[in-house]
Protein backbone atom coordinates (compact mmCIF):
# COMPACT_ATOMS: atom_id res chain seq x y z
CA UNK A 1 0.00 0.00 0.00
CA UNK A 2 1.35 3.71 -0.90
CA UNK A 3 0.47 5.08 2.65
CA UNK A 4 1.84 2.41 4.48
CA UNK A 5 5.36 3.13 2.54
CA UNK A 6 5.23 6.25 2.74
CA UNK A 7 4.33 6.65 6.71
CA UNK A 8 7.35 3.78 7.37
CA UNK A 9 9.59 5.82 5.17
CA UNK A 10 8.67 9.29 6.91
CA UNK A 11 10.24 8.00 10.47
CA UNK A 12 13.22 6.51 8.81
CA UNK A 13 15.30 10.03 8.11
CA UNK A 14 14.63 13.80 8.09
CA UNK A 15 16.24 13.90 4.78
CA UNK A 16 16.28 12.16 1.30
CA UNK A 17 13.07 10.94 2.81
CA UNK A 18 11.76 9.31 -0.19
CA UNK A 19 14.59 7.32 -1.27
CA UNK A 20 15.72 5.29 1.63
CA UNK A 21 13.15 2.49 1.04
CA UNK A 22 13.58 2.34 -2.76
CA UNK A 23 17.00 3.00 -2.99
CA UNK A 24 18.07 -0.30 -4.58
CA UNK A 25 15.30 -0.35 -7.02
CA UNK A 26 13.93 3.43 -7.12
CA UNK A 27 15.43 5.71 -10.03
CA UNK A 28 15.49 9.53 -9.75
CA UNK A 29 13.72 11.83 -12.19
CA UNK A 30 15.51 14.32 -14.19
CA UNK A 31 14.33 17.51 -15.07
CA UNK A 32 12.48 17.44 -18.53
CA UNK A 33 14.75 19.19 -21.16
CA UNK A 34 16.52 18.18 -24.28
CA UNK A 35 18.18 15.38 -22.69
CA UNK A 36 14.60 13.86 -21.09
CA UNK A 37 11.19 14.66 -22.77
CA UNK A 38 9.32 11.68 -20.31
CA UNK A 39 9.56 10.14 -16.76
CA UNK A 40 10.98 13.71 -15.49
CA UNK A 41 9.90 16.55 -13.63
CA UNK A 42 8.15 19.40 -16.00
CA UNK A 43 8.16 22.17 -13.50
CA UNK A 44 8.03 23.06 -9.60
CA UNK A 45 6.69 25.95 -8.50
CA UNK A 46 6.25 27.59 -5.34
CA UNK A 47 3.23 30.69 -4.68
CA UNK A 48 3.92 31.03 -8.97
CA UNK A 49 7.34 31.45 -8.67
CA UNK A 50 9.58 28.69 -10.15
CA UNK A 51 12.00 26.40 -8.08
CA UNK A 52 14.59 25.08 -9.16
CA UNK A 53 15.24 21.62 -10.51
CA UNK A 54 17.29 19.41 -9.69
CA UNK A 55 18.46 21.02 -6.60
CA UNK A 56 21.35 21.85 -5.34
CA UNK A 57 22.61 21.54 -1.53
CA UNK A 58 22.17 25.29 -0.78
CA UNK A 59 18.85 25.65 -2.60
CA UNK A 60 16.44 26.82 -0.06
CA UNK A 61 14.57 24.23 -0.78
CA UNK A 62 15.24 20.56 -1.99
CA UNK A 63 12.91 18.79 -4.59
CA UNK A 64 13.01 15.13 -4.85
CA UNK A 65 11.57 12.80 -7.28
CA UNK A 66 11.95 9.03 -8.25
CA UNK A 67 9.88 6.72 -9.77
CA UNK A 68 10.24 2.85 -9.19
CA UNK A 69 8.37 -0.41 -10.04
CA UNK A 70 6.80 -2.65 -7.17
CA UNK A 71 5.06 -6.29 -8.29
CA UNK A 72 4.23 -4.88 -11.95
CA UNK A 73 2.81 -1.00 -10.35
CA UNK A 74 4.22 2.00 -11.43
CA UNK A 75 4.85 4.71 -8.77
CA UNK A 76 5.79 8.04 -8.89
CA UNK A 77 6.96 10.41 -5.89
CA UNK A 78 8.12 13.82 -5.02
CA UNK A 79 8.94 14.88 -1.95
CA UNK A 80 9.67 18.61 -0.86
CA UNK A 81 11.77 19.65 1.98
CA UNK A 82 13.22 23.10 3.50
CA UNK A 83 17.82 24.09 3.43
CA UNK A 84 19.58 24.83 6.90
CA UNK A 85 16.15 24.48 9.40
CA UNK A 86 13.92 21.67 10.10
CA UNK A 87 13.82 19.76 6.51
CA UNK A 88 9.58 19.33 6.96
CA UNK A 89 8.66 23.11 8.35
CA UNK A 90 7.07 24.50 5.23
CA UNK A 91 4.88 27.32 5.30
CA UNK A 92 1.49 25.75 5.44
CA UNK A 93 0.03 28.94 3.46
CA UNK A 94 2.30 28.67 0.62
CA UNK A 95 0.59 27.07 -2.97
CA UNK A 96 3.13 24.54 -4.88
CA UNK A 97 2.44 22.81 -7.89
CA UNK A 98 4.90 20.28 -9.32
CA UNK A 99 3.89 18.65 -12.45
CA UNK A 100 5.70 15.03 -13.24
CA UNK A 101 5.91 13.69 -16.69
CA UNK A 102 5.42 10.12 -16.30
CA UNK A 103 5.86 8.52 -19.49
CA UNK A 104 3.90 5.36 -20.84
CA UNK A 105 2.42 5.39 -17.45
CA UNK A 106 -1.21 7.00 -16.98
CA UNK A 107 -1.69 8.47 -13.35
CA UNK A 108 -4.64 6.58 -12.54
CA UNK A 109 -4.48 7.13 -8.82
CA UNK A 110 -2.62 9.58 -6.50
CA UNK A 111 -2.17 10.02 -3.08
CA UNK A 112 -0.61 13.30 -1.51
CA UNK A 113 0.53 14.81 2.06
CA UNK A 114 -1.02 17.93 0.95
CA UNK A 115 -4.36 20.04 1.59
CA UNK A 116 -6.43 21.86 -0.75
CA UNK A 117 -5.03 19.39 -3.51
CA UNK A 118 -5.96 19.42 -6.63
CA UNK A 119 -4.68 17.29 -9.36
CA UNK A 120 -4.93 17.88 -13.40
CA UNK A 121 -3.56 14.95 -15.50
CA UNK A 122 -2.70 15.43 -19.10
CA UNK A 123 -0.03 14.47 -22.43
CA UNK A 124 -0.90 11.83 -24.54
CA UNK A 125 0.11 8.17 -24.75
CA UNK A 126 3.79 7.61 -24.52
CA UNK A 127 4.23 11.47 -22.41
CA UNK A 128 1.32 11.65 -19.68
CA UNK A 129 1.74 14.65 -17.09
CA UNK A 130 0.38 14.68 -13.71
CA UNK A 131 0.44 17.96 -11.71
CA UNK A 132 -0.28 18.31 -8.16
CA UNK A 133 -1.40 21.64 -6.56
CA UNK A 134 -1.62 21.86 -2.86
CA UNK A 135 -0.90 23.34 0.53
CA UNK A 136 1.48 21.64 3.18
CA UNK A 137 -0.09 19.92 5.84
CA UNK A 138 1.48 19.46 9.68
CA UNK A 139 1.69 16.26 10.76
CA UNK A 140 2.09 14.58 14.11
CA UNK A 141 3.86 11.36 13.34
CA UNK A 142 5.11 7.81 15.40
CA UNK A 143 8.74 6.31 14.41
CA UNK A 144 6.69 3.02 13.26
CA UNK A 145 3.92 4.96 11.24
CA UNK A 146 1.16 2.96 13.68
CA UNK A 147 2.07 -0.24 12.84
CA UNK A 148 0.85 -2.43 10.07
CA UNK A 149 -3.04 -1.64 11.30
CA UNK A 150 -2.57 1.98 12.04
CA UNK A 151 -2.13 0.89 15.68
CA UNK A 152 -2.01 4.31 17.33
CA UNK A 153 -2.50 3.99 20.96
CA UNK A 154 -5.82 5.19 22.82
CA UNK A 155 -6.89 8.75 24.25
CA UNK A 156 -3.95 9.89 25.74
CA UNK A 157 -1.56 8.42 23.71
CA UNK A 158 1.53 11.45 22.29
CA UNK A 159 3.13 11.49 18.97
CA UNK A 160 7.20 11.56 19.20
CA UNK A 161 7.45 13.97 16.16
CA UNK A 162 5.92 17.48 14.88
CA UNK A 163 6.21 18.28 11.06
CA UNK A 164 5.40 21.89 10.79
CA UNK A 165 4.56 21.58 6.87
CA UNK A 166 5.02 18.44 5.22
CA UNK A 167 4.35 18.25 1.23
CA UNK A 168 4.72 15.14 -1.21
CA UNK A 169 2.61 13.20 -3.93
CA UNK A 170 2.74 10.00 -5.36
CA UNK A 171 0.95 9.05 -8.35
CA UNK A 172 0.23 4.73 -9.69
CA UNK A 173 -1.31 2.85 -12.42
CA UNK A 174 -3.44 0.80 -10.08
CA UNK A 175 -1.73 -2.40 -11.30
CA UNK A 176 -2.07 -4.04 -8.06
CA UNK A 177 -6.32 -3.88 -8.44
CA UNK A 178 -6.55 -7.58 -9.72
CA UNK A 179 -10.55 -6.52 -10.92
CA UNK A 180 -10.30 -5.05 -14.14
CA UNK A 181 -13.52 -3.51 -13.51
CA UNK A 182 -12.54 -1.95 -10.59
CA UNK A 183 -9.26 -0.68 -11.69
CA UNK A 184 -11.19 0.85 -14.92
CA UNK A 185 -13.75 2.18 -11.99
CA UNK A 186 -11.20 3.94 -9.71
CA UNK A 187 -9.38 5.77 -12.54
CA UNK A 188 -9.26 9.64 -11.55
CA UNK A 189 -9.26 8.71 -7.80
CA UNK A 190 -7.47 11.09 -5.74
CA UNK A 191 -6.86 11.00 -2.03
CA UNK A 192 -4.70 13.40 0.33
CA UNK A 193 -4.71 13.46 4.24
CA UNK A 194 -2.01 14.55 6.88
CA UNK A 195 -2.55 11.39 8.68
CA UNK A 196 -0.01 9.45 10.10
CA UNK A 197 -1.48 6.22 9.11
CA UNK A 198 -4.21 5.58 6.29
CA UNK A 199 -5.79 2.60 4.53
CA UNK A 200 -4.94 2.25 1.04
CA UNK A 201 -7.19 1.85 -1.62
CA UNK A 202 -10.74 2.86 -0.08
CA UNK A 203 -12.58 -0.44 0.63
CA UNK A 204 -15.26 -0.72 -1.60
CA UNK A 205 -18.38 -2.00 0.27
CA UNK A 206 -21.09 -3.21 -2.69
CA UNK A 207 -23.06 -5.04 0.04
CA UNK A 208 -23.95 -1.47 1.71
CA UNK A 209 -22.70 0.83 -0.82
CA UNK A 210 -20.27 2.21 1.30
CA UNK A 211 -17.13 3.14 0.67
CA UNK A 212 -14.41 2.76 3.85
CA UNK A 213 -11.48 4.69 4.61
CA UNK A 214 -9.56 4.18 7.56
CA UNK A 215 -7.43 6.97 9.34
CA UNK A 216 -5.21 6.48 12.91
CA UNK A 217 -2.94 9.12 14.24
CA UNK A 218 -1.42 9.83 18.08
CA UNK A 219 -3.89 11.30 19.90
CA UNK A 220 -1.49 14.23 21.34
CA UNK A 221 1.22 16.34 19.42
CA UNK A 222 4.63 15.86 21.01
CA UNK A 223 3.76 18.22 23.54
CA UNK A 224 1.49 16.11 25.28
CA UNK A 225 -1.44 18.46 25.49
CA UNK A 226 -1.89 19.90 22.32
CA UNK A 227 -4.62 17.41 20.68
CA UNK A 228 -3.84 16.11 17.08
CA UNK A 229 -6.33 17.30 14.57
CA UNK A 230 -6.31 15.39 11.16
CA UNK A 231 -7.89 16.33 7.76
CA UNK A 232 -8.73 13.70 4.87
CA UNK A 233 -10.04 14.34 1.13
CA UNK A 234 -10.79 12.50 -2.01
CA UNK A 235 -12.18 13.00 -5.40
CA UNK A 236 -14.61 10.18 -6.71
CA UNK A 237 -15.13 9.72 -10.65
CA UNK A 238 -18.45 9.39 -11.61
CA UNK A 239 -17.54 5.99 -13.08
CA UNK A 240 -16.71 5.03 -9.56
CA UNK A 241 -20.00 5.74 -8.21
CA UNK A 242 -21.40 3.84 -11.14
CA UNK A 243 -20.11 0.88 -10.27
CA UNK A 244 -20.10 1.07 -6.67
CA UNK A 245 -23.49 3.14 -5.61
CA UNK A 246 -25.53 2.46 -9.36
CA UNK A 247 -24.97 6.05 -10.48
CA UNK A 248 -26.39 6.05 -13.84
CA UNK A 249 -27.61 10.09 -14.08
CA UNK A 250 -24.59 11.64 -12.58
CA UNK A 251 -25.78 14.86 -13.72
CA UNK A 252 -28.33 15.25 -11.28
CA UNK A 253 -26.28 14.12 -8.45
CA UNK A 254 -26.23 16.43 -5.32
CA UNK A 255 -24.65 16.52 -2.04
CA UNK A 256 -27.42 15.15 0.16
CA UNK A 257 -27.11 11.69 -2.15
CA UNK A 258 -24.23 11.48 0.22
CA UNK A 259 -24.04 10.89 4.18
CA UNK A 260 -20.39 10.24 5.82
CA UNK A 261 -19.78 8.78 9.54
CA UNK A 262 -16.87 8.91 11.69
CA UNK A 263 -16.70 6.29 14.66
CA UNK A 264 -15.09 6.49 17.25
CA UNK A 265 -15.20 9.78 18.65
CA UNK A 266 -16.70 13.31 17.58
CA UNK A 267 -18.07 14.14 14.48
CA UNK A 268 -16.16 16.17 12.15
CA UNK A 269 -16.81 18.93 9.92
CA UNK A 270 -17.38 16.88 6.04
CA UNK A 271 -18.06 19.08 2.85
CA UNK A 272 -19.77 17.07 -0.20
CA UNK A 273 -19.42 18.84 -3.90
CA UNK A 274 -20.51 17.38 -6.54
CA UNK A 275 -18.58 18.32 -10.07
CA UNK A 276 -18.85 17.66 -13.67
CA UNK A 277 -17.40 14.96 -13.66
CA UNK A 278 -16.74 13.62 -9.84
CA UNK A 279 -17.65 14.27 -6.19
CA UNK A 280 -15.14 16.01 -4.47
CA UNK A 281 -14.92 15.25 -0.31
CA UNK A 282 -13.81 17.46 2.37
CA UNK A 283 -13.16 16.27 5.86
CA UNK A 284 -11.96 18.61 8.56
CA UNK A 285 -11.26 18.43 12.21
CA UNK A 286 -10.67 14.64 12.86
CA UNK A 287 -9.77 13.72 16.38
CA UNK A 288 -7.75 10.52 16.98
CA UNK A 289 -5.98 8.12 17.95
CA UNK A 290 -8.20 5.60 15.25
CA UNK A 291 -11.55 6.70 12.91
CA UNK A 292 -13.14 4.68 11.10
CA UNK A 293 -14.47 7.15 8.13
CA UNK A 294 -17.79 5.90 6.42
CA UNK A 295 -19.21 7.52 2.90
CA UNK A 296 -22.62 6.26 2.26
CA UNK A 297 -24.08 6.78 -1.14
CA UNK A 298 -28.16 7.22 -1.69
CA UNK A 299 -29.09 8.14 -4.90
CA UNK A 300 -32.23 6.65 -5.39
CA UNK A 301 -34.58 9.15 -6.32
CA UNK A 302 -36.86 11.75 -4.16
CA UNK A 303 -40.74 11.25 -3.61
CA UNK A 304 -42.69 12.50 -5.94
CA UNK A 305 -44.51 15.32 -4.79
CA UNK A 306 -47.94 16.76 -4.89
CA UNK A 307 -49.92 13.66 -4.39
CA UNK A 308 -53.93 13.97 -5.03
CA UNK A 309 -55.95 10.64 -6.01
CA UNK A 310 -59.74 9.96 -6.97
CA UNK A 311 -61.95 7.45 -8.26
CA UNK A 312 -62.47 6.89 -11.77
CA UNK A 313 -64.76 4.09 -11.56
CA UNK A 314 -66.34 2.51 -8.10
CA UNK A 315 -63.43 0.16 -8.41
CA UNK A 316 -60.59 2.25 -10.06
CA UNK A 317 -58.69 5.46 -9.30
CA UNK A 318 -55.84 7.34 -10.34
CA UNK A 319 -52.97 8.76 -8.68
CA UNK A 320 -51.68 12.20 -9.53
CA UNK A 321 -48.41 13.55 -9.14
CA UNK A 322 -45.28 15.95 -9.91
CA UNK A 323 -42.23 13.80 -10.65
CA UNK A 324 -39.57 12.53 -8.18
CA UNK A 325 -36.26 14.24 -8.41
CA UNK A 326 -33.33 12.66 -9.30
CA UNK A 327 -29.95 12.55 -7.98
CA UNK A 328 -27.55 10.16 -9.42
CA UNK A 329 -29.98 7.66 -10.90
CA UNK A 330 -32.64 7.80 -13.66
CA UNK A 331 -36.08 7.33 -13.11
CA UNK A 332 -37.53 4.29 -14.71
CA UNK A 333 -41.57 4.23 -13.27
CA UNK A 334 -43.23 4.41 -10.55
CA UNK A 335 -45.01 1.87 -8.12
CA UNK A 336 -48.25 2.64 -6.23
CA UNK A 337 -48.70 0.22 -3.16
CA UNK A 338 -52.18 0.71 -1.92
CA UNK A 339 -53.41 -0.89 1.37
CA UNK A 340 -56.71 -0.96 3.20
CA UNK A 341 -56.70 -3.52 6.31
CA UNK A 342 -55.67 -6.78 4.31
CA UNK A 343 -56.36 -5.81 1.22
CA UNK A 344 -53.32 -4.93 -1.20
CA UNK A 345 -53.73 -3.49 -4.35
CA UNK A 346 -50.59 -2.05 -6.85
CA UNK A 347 -50.44 0.01 -9.63
CA UNK A 348 -47.30 1.00 -12.07
CA UNK A 349 -46.00 3.24 -14.71
CA UNK A 350 -43.39 5.28 -16.81
CA UNK A 351 -45.20 8.41 -15.72
CA UNK A 352 -48.24 10.17 -13.50
CA UNK A 353 -51.27 9.09 -13.89
CA UNK A 354 -51.22 5.86 -12.19
CA UNK A 355 -54.05 3.63 -12.34
CA UNK A 356 -55.03 1.23 -9.78
CA UNK A 357 -57.57 -1.25 -9.61
CA UNK A 358 -59.45 -3.62 -7.94
CA UNK A 359 -60.34 -0.90 -5.00
CA UNK A 360 -63.54 -2.07 -2.67
CA UNK A 361 -65.73 1.03 -3.01
CA UNK A 362 -66.41 0.77 0.83
CA UNK A 363 -63.02 1.12 1.57
CA UNK A 364 -60.19 4.37 2.36
CA UNK A 365 -57.52 3.42 1.08
CA UNK A 366 -53.45 4.84 2.07
CA UNK A 367 -51.09 4.48 -0.88
CA UNK A 368 -47.35 4.83 -1.34
CA UNK A 369 -45.87 6.23 -4.67
CA UNK A 370 -42.16 5.48 -5.03
CA UNK A 371 -40.29 5.92 -8.10
CA UNK A 372 -38.30 2.89 -9.88
CA UNK A 373 -34.23 3.24 -11.00
CA UNK A 374 -31.22 0.59 -10.50
CA UNK A 375 -30.20 2.08 -7.24
CA UNK A 376 -33.77 0.97 -5.81
CA UNK A 377 -37.00 2.32 -5.18
CA UNK A 378 -37.05 6.07 -4.28
CA UNK A 379 -38.25 8.22 -1.27
CA UNK A 380 -42.54 7.23 -0.37
CA UNK A 381 -44.50 9.89 -1.20
CA UNK A 382 -48.05 8.80 0.66
CA UNK A 383 -51.75 9.95 -0.45
CA UNK A 384 -55.11 8.66 0.23
CA UNK A 385 -58.35 7.07 -1.86
CA UNK A 386 -61.46 8.11 -0.77
CA UNK A 387 -63.93 5.43 -0.59
CA UNK A 388 -66.22 5.29 -3.52
CA UNK A 389 -69.13 7.85 -3.33
CA UNK A 390 -72.78 6.47 -3.87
Amino acid sequence: MLARRLLSLVALAFVALCLAPFASAATTLPACASVASTKCVVSVARNGVPVTYPTAPADPYQVSAITWTDAGTHHFNFTVTRTGVSPFSLDTTDTWNVVVNTGATYPEETFARGRGVSIVRGGSTGSYTVGFTMHPVRMAITDDACGHMGACGGPTSVAPRLFTGYLDGWANDLHYVSDPDDAAAMRGFDLATNADWVSTPLQLDFATHAIVLDVANRHFEPDGTTPFVGSAEFRLPFAMLTRLYLVDDPATLTSSAFTVSAAGGAAPLVVVLVGSSSVHVTIENIAFSKRHLVIRGDTRPLAPRNLRAAHVTRTSALIRFDPSRRRGSKVRGYLATCRSGSLIVRGSGLRAPLRVRGLSPSRRYACTVRAKSHAGLGRIGRVAIPRARG
